[in-house]
């Protein structure tokens, strides 16, 4: 009862915020659309497209600069009432106000325009971003052009040439048209560029005739687009190609676009952090090709706008990414899919992780002087920051679902725990457990490098919830089948600081008996500890743990895959760095009158006097298939 009622009153609490910012975003809007009346003597900017939106914009401003002051929206906040703000904040004197107009759904970039009122409007590039929204690219096409095709009479468009789509935009607009490209009739004509770290981004362009040479401050021929589209707005505003050119050379790199992040122990960060649409894998990974270093890491996250399944998406990225780098490391809920480009098991060139926290400590000990490092993410699901952070200060929060997507290093969550969850965490970094390379990936400078042979113990994991709160429930079926087992062997347990161990023999073959002293969704960490401590090979480690998929009284084994949705599974899989390549026994807990209980439901749920026969059964039946898979060696 008293469980429902707080979840009322959350619900509550959530209904009058979502109110409030209802009523915030309209009253917002309403004045922005009697200060926009106002403001006539501003010229405003508009620019979209399906990529380089927001440094086009910051590279636009610091040309307009050079004229007179300017408005612009922070960051790539380009939401509608944001865009409502930029207008309020604009003053009578702002000679110009620079607004990156953006779309999720169909009309937003419309109601956008109406609101903004653009006299010189941009448009970058069309590409597939989006395209669940709008099924098409021809759609997202249509929808980028309502912005051109409202600019004024007297309005100029700066339209990328090269794009057949948006040409055929330019086709349609009533405003002049400023063209830049390689074609041979863009107004701004590229002759050449070069990139290649640690040398910046240098144009040589073509502007009424003469050719100029254009040294930027910014990395990746990829940002060319934005460059051309920044100095198209610049002589649209009035600007001459000089000035023009003399900011380009001083504009700062936008954060998260293509920064470079020098640390102190000679590690160079690429951050391409904030948005990673599948589409631009290639052209970021032919920068890192062509780079000069001492070695290639890219750190790779959450993927957006592919069309094809995750299961065959990942593999084909991670494969595009071995080709040009010496160490690929993926993060996040697909990582481990990721592994499957592997080449063998014994390829350490690639590696996963499920949570964050553990490719952090991975990486800490792995990188080294010399190493140019790639971040490419989408920061609203991955917030990779936090792996540039943590070499600086403290981390403690670890969490990949906070729905923002600010940067981390602005955030003030990043020094708090999440949901206690990284309270158990942080206890086990400090404790001195870490996740290195001879964790996360076996073989690397480790004990688990040397041959299976050397190494015959096996180690037995019950997964469950420590605590005498959790006894009896599903999730801790793992823990009763090892009591079952150290009961039937006539074996001890003993506390350590990772949890209760017990050591014992089956037929004839040492094992470790070993419940983590922790929650089941936090175990891999724990679980790795220990592996190392004994120097079990990673071949030789089986896991017993419950299955709400199965019935109860019902017991399979299985020696790769998935983690099924199973966060403990998922703990280990991650901790380890293997890809879900373990032997697991899988106890079903799922009692015949839940057939429809959604398995969160029936994990922290006691058991009842009726399912002792099962649940014993269960149990001999688990123990059966722990010695199947120790005398089969894992198979």
């Amino acid at each position: 009862m008293r469980g429902a009622a707080v979840s009322l009153l959350d619900n509550l609490r959530r209904a009058v915020e979502w109110r409030s910012i209802r009523v915030h975003d309209r009253c917002v809007l309403a004045l922005a659309r009697l200060k926009r009346r106002r403001l006539k003597d501003t010229v405003f900017v508009g620019i979209t497209g399906s990529a380089g939106k927001t440094t086009t914009k910051d590279l636009a401003v610091a040309i307009l600069r050079r004229l007179g002051p300017v408005s612009c929206n922070h960051a790539s906040l380009n939401y509608l009432p944001e865009v409502g703000m930029v207008i309020l904040n604009t003053g009578g004197r702002d000679h110009f106000s620079v607004i990156e107009i953006a779309t999720l759904l169909p009309g937003d970039i419309a109601c956008k325009t109406e609101l903004v009122q653009p006299k010189i409007g941009a448009l970058t590039v069309v590409q597939r971003e989006h395209v669940k929204s709008f099924e098409s690219i021809e759609a997202i096409a249509d929808e980028k052009a309502a912005m051109i095709l409202a600019l004024p009479e007297n309005g100029v468009a700066v339209l990328n040439i090269d794009d057949p789509l948006v040409q055929s935009i330019g086709a349609r607009t009533r405003a002049r048209c400023l063209w830049f490209g390689s074609a041979p009739q863009a107004d701004i004509r590229l002759i050449e560029a070069t990139s290649s770290w640690p040398d910046p981004l240098t144009l040589v362009i073509e502007y009424q005739g003469v050719q100029y040479r254009c040294a930027t401050a910014i990395h990746g021929k990829h940002l060319v687009v934005p460059v051309l589209a920044a100095i198209g707005i610049g002589i649209a505003a009035g600007a001459p190609i000089d000035t023009c050119l003399a900011a380009l050379g001083d504009a700062t790199t936008t954060p998260g676009r293509m920064q470079i992040v020098s640390e102190s122990d000679g590690v160079t960060f690429i951050r391409d952090d904030y948005k990673a649409p599948y589409w631009s894998f290639p052209i970021t990974l032919e920068y890192l090709r062509d780079a000069r270093a001492k070695r290639k890491v890219a750190i790779i996250g959450t993927i957006s706008d592919y069309s094809l399944s995750a299961s065959k998406l990942y593999p084909k990225a991670a494969r595009l990414a071995m080709d040009v780098a010496d160490l690929v490391v993926f993060v996040g809920p697909h990582a481990l899919r990721a592994l499957k480009a592997r080449q063998s098991e014994d390829d350490h060139s690639l590696v996963g992780f499920t949570e964050l926290e553990d490719a952090h400590r991975f990486l800490q000990r792995e990188l080294r002087e010399g190493d140019l490092v790639l971040l490419k993410a989408s920061n609203h699901a991955d917030h990779l920051l936090r792996l540039l952070l943590a070499r600086r200060r403290q981390v403690l929060c670890w969490r990949r679902d906070c729905g923002f997507n600010r940067f981390c290093d602005a955030c003030p969550e990043l020094d708090k725990p999440a949901h206690g969850a990284n309270v158990a965490t942080a206890s086990v970094v400090a404790s001195g457990i870490t996740t290195g390379p001879d964790i996360a990936s076996p073989g690397i400078g480790s004990p688990a490098h040397s041959s299976e042979s050397a190494h015959p113990g096996w180690l037995i994991v019950g997964m469950g919830n420590h605590g005498e709160a959790y006894t009896g429930t599903p999730h801790n079926i793992g823990f009763a089948v090892l009591d079952h087992l150290a009961e039937r062997l006539s074996a001890q347990w003993q506390m350590t600081d990772e949890g209760m161990l017990s050591h014992a023999k089956i037929n004839d073959h040492e094992v470790i008996l070993f419940k983590p002293s922790t929650l089941t969704n936090l175990c891999g960490p724990f679980v790795a500890r220990t592996l190392q401590r004994f120097g079990v090979h990673p071949n030789r480690i089986a896991l017993v743990h419950d299955d709400a998929d199965l019935n109860l009284g019902d017991v399979r084994s299985k020696h790769s895959g998935s983690d099924g949705g199973h966060k403990g599974l998922r703990s280990v899989f991650s901790a380890l760095g293997n890809g879900g390549a373990i032997s697991r026994i899988r106890v079903g807990v799922r009692k015949t009158d839940r057939a429809r209980s959604s398995a969160r439901s029936i994990v922290l749920e006691r058991f009842q006097e009726e399912d002792h026969d099962l649940l014993r059964s269960a149990q001999t039946k688990a123990i059966e298939q722990v010695q199947t898979v120790i005398a089969n060696g894992g198979r």
